[in-house]
């Protein structure tokens, strides 16, 4: 995930740039810092957690994989190409 970091002027900059982001359905932080040390501490800090997360896919995720996999070998699941999926799409479109 690509973030945007606005340093604004004064206090009523900051209020509008918040305001707007909200009503524009973006989400936002107010984050202030005494040192520059601080917004790379922190900038740090969320890189390492967005790799950490970025690279990981929960073990749930395999689970209901592995059960539907299962229905599907047993013949309690349908399954369908993608051209049937794509004609389902593009009719409930229309």
């Amino acid at each position: 995930m690509d973030s945007i970091i606005v340093n604004p002027k004064n206090g009523k900059e900051l209020k509008f740039v918040a305001e707007l982001l909200e009503k524009l359905g973006v989400s936002n932080e107010i984050f202030s810092f005494n040192k520059k040390e601080d917004l790379e501490i922190l900038l740090d800090a969320f890189e390492a957690q967005q790799k950490k997360y970025d690279d990981e896919v929960p073990e749930e995720y395999y689970q209901v994989l592995d059960g539907r996999r299962a229905e599907y070998l047993k013949g309690n699941s349908k399954s369908s190409s993608w051209e049937e999926v794509k004609a389902r799409v593009i009719g409930k479109i229309k």
